[in-house]
């Protein structure tokens, strides 16, 4: 499911069968994106940072998990 809206920018929500991930982007006031990852299993945080960080081709990442 995704969401535009003309004051921010973009929201998406994907749910798998025991997992899921929230995407937020914004165009205005600044270029920015937000990913939340969750899962019930366990996966290698690291990977998911790196490969957030090549998609969107980001120079800053601050990323914590949990």
């Amino acid at each position: 499911m995704t969401h535009q809206s003309p004051l921010y920018g973009w929201a998406g929500w994907i749910h798998w069968e025991t997992s899921g991930a929230h995407f937020y982007a914004w165009d205005e006031p600044r270029l920015f994106f937000s990913v939340d990852v969750y899962a019930c299993k366990p996966f290698e945080e690291q990977a998911v940072v790196d490969l957030t960080r090549d998609w969107f081709d980001a120079t800053d990442v601050v990323a914590k998990g949990f």
